[in-house]
């Protein structure tokens, strides 16, 4: 056993990812290698696969948004993972719409052809909903966030309606909604991370109202295959962590670092404020903003979430913050600057 994951349901399996080079991705490769599954990368053209080659999984280039070699691609899997999207939120429109809706209906129609057994679709905690003041929300909460506009959180909602709707038709899909992921062996540079080793060097001077669900990327990994094995199709299972306020959040970094703790709040005005100057700020240079206006629209909200239905349906059961805090903070600070 890995995690609560059976080793026999595993081993020798065929199964498919994309979005394997990524943060995630490469913990479900990690863990599928453990697990002793064949596993198969899609991957795009441009894509860096040097850890993948490490780890000698075989890497397939397929466009997402071509069914017809995805098709190819996916053809002999029992599984299919589907990680690929566009995570961030800076993105545009075109960027964010390509990657999540487009690709994720090309995938699904390319498991579909293929004959693939079953799908595993890897959305966000943005597709549940959120509230205005810290309240738990879990799988039958009522979306709300369309108002906002905001590319990213409309594009995984899309494409979480594609795969529902997918399930409906027969086909075996299972979906799983992560928080905000963190922890180590982050070579990607998360947008979670990256914010992470930014307050632990002291260049994040101001918190907001509003909250998050946070988890380690290793339960997420787990808890994508636990959905694959035990999963209902059709059914969505939310894997989180631990629920913090922005300060809370930040306290917790501080505990582990010089940094003094954060005492109180900054107006949300001031959220908007910085986003519409950002660009200013940085268009002579390619380092990654501070914040956007999406972020800036989003920081005043709880994204509170239960894992409820996934410890009692999967066996889904994240390891202590504590841990997962201490293993982000040796990783980041043995890490280039963010």
């Amino acid at each position: 056993m890995s995690g609560g994951l059976t080793d026999g349901f595993w081993r020798g399996r065929p199964v498919a990812l994309t979005g394997a080079t990524g943060f995630l991705g490469l913990h479900v490769v990690r863990l599928l290698r453990q697990l002793g599954a064949r596993i198969r990368a899609v991957v795009r053209p441009t894509s860096k696969t040097e850890s993948l080659q490490r780890l000698q999984v075989e890497c397939i280039t397929a466009s997402l948004l071509s069914p017809e070699q995805l098709r190819r691609a996916l053809t002999g899997q029992d599984m299919v993972l589907h990680l690929a999207g566009a995570v961030h939120l800076r993105a545009e429109w075109q960027e964010v719409w390509q990657t999540n809706v487009e690709g994720t209906c090309s995938v699904l129609e390319a498991g579909r052809c293929a004959g693939v057994r079953r799908m595993v679709h890897v959305s966000s905690i943005v597709t549940v909903g959120a509230t205005r003041e810290p309240r738990l929300l879990d799988e039958s909460a009522a979306w709300n966030l369309g108002h906002l506009r905001v590319p990213y959180v409309l594009s995984k909602h899309r494409a979480e309606m594609l795969a529902w709707h997918a399930a409906a038709r027969g086909q075996d899909v299972v979906i799983v909604n992560p928080g905000c992921v963190i922890g180590p062996q982050d070579y990607s540079r998360s947008e979670f991370g990256v914010l992470c080793r930014r307050f632990w060097c002291g260049r994040i001077p101001l918190v907001f109202h509003g909250g998050s669900n946070f988890v380690d990327v290793r339960d997420v990994a787990a808890g994508i295959l636990l959905a694959a094995e035990r999963g209902r199709s059709g059914r969505r299972y939310i894997l989180g962590g631990v629920n913090r306020t922005w300060l809370d959040f930040f306290r917790d970094l501080a505990r582990l670092s010089p940094r003094p703790l954060p005492r109180c709040y900054a107006p949300r005005s001031l959220a908007s404020l910085l986003a519409f100057l950002e660009p200013y700020c940085y268009r002579h240079t390619d380092k990654r903003p501070y914040i956007s206006p999406a972020q800036a629209e989003l920081l005043s909200w709880f994204f509170f979430m239960s894992s409820r239905r996934a410890s009692e349906e999967l066996g889904y059961s994240p390891r202590s913050w504590t841990q997962t805090l201490q293993d982000t903070y040796q990783f980041w600070m043995q890490s280039q600057a963010a």
